[in-house]
């Protein structure tokens, strides 16, 4: 009689974590391995890059060095186009074409 106590509890043990993880109904898909993610390439950003992008998920959710990883390269990214926006932007020095365009015509008056 023990014996047969001691299988059913190990019974409804074994389909109580089957049904914790998800393998009775098959709700749950196999989880991922941890070297499915592909971090960006190192050269410049394309729509296309963020497109395929594809982070792991882990027990709450994505893996969070992953996520970080990609924001911190799109801050930096963000950060070097504003950059070069302000630069092509901004009033910049008069250059000598400028300076010799306005030269003449500067001294007439």
């Amino acid at each position: 009689m023990i014996w047969f106590v001691l299988f059913v509890a190990v019974v409804l043990v074994v389909l109580t974590t089957a049904a914790v993880l998800g393998r009775v109904d098959g709700s749950l898909g196999d989880a991922a391995t941890s070297l499915s993610h592909e971090p960006l390439p190192d050269t410049p950003l394309t729509p296309d890059d963020i497109e395929q992008l594809h982070f792991d998920t882990a027990m709450r959710g994505y893996r969070m060095s992953q996520v970080d990883d990609v924001i911190d390269r799109l801050r930096r990214e963000i950060s070097d186009l504003d950059e070069a926006l302000s630069r092509v932007c901004s009033p910049s020095v008069t250059t000598p074409a400028t300076v010799s365009q306005a030269g003449p015509a500067s001294e007439n008056h």
